[in-house]
């Protein structure tokens, strides 16, 4: 995957999660790249952006939503759902025994 700065993509959702705003950035066509959620404080600076779970495949995430106080769950373009932890960007899959496709 090539690096890319996030912050010149366009955001698609973003989450208040009390001190920390979760932005899903929307992906050009034709650009590799699975890293489109940050964690950000109020004044737009990245905490934390999420890790590439697939870094062979294009697999960018599509949907974010709130799930409790502590994580958010993402949906990526393969069918797989993570928690996100909203502090840290730590990814858990949904379904732990789940088989992307």
């Amino acid at each position: 995957m090539e690096e890319i700065d996030i912050k010149k993509l366009e955001v698609k959702t973003a989450l208040n999660c009390g001190a920390v705003v979760i932005k899903l950035y929307e992906v050009p066509v034709g650009l590799a790249f699975n890293r489109n959620i940050t964690g950000e404080n109020k004044q737009g600076e990245v905490i934390w952006q999420v890790e590439d779970v697939w870094p062979s495949s294009c697999a960018l995430f599509m949907n974010i939503r709130p799930f409790d106080n502590d994580r958010i769950i993402a949906c990526n373009w393969a069918g797989m759902d993570y928690y996100i932890d909203i502090q840290t960007g730590t990814l858990d899959p949904v379904y732990k025994n789940a088989r992307p496709w």
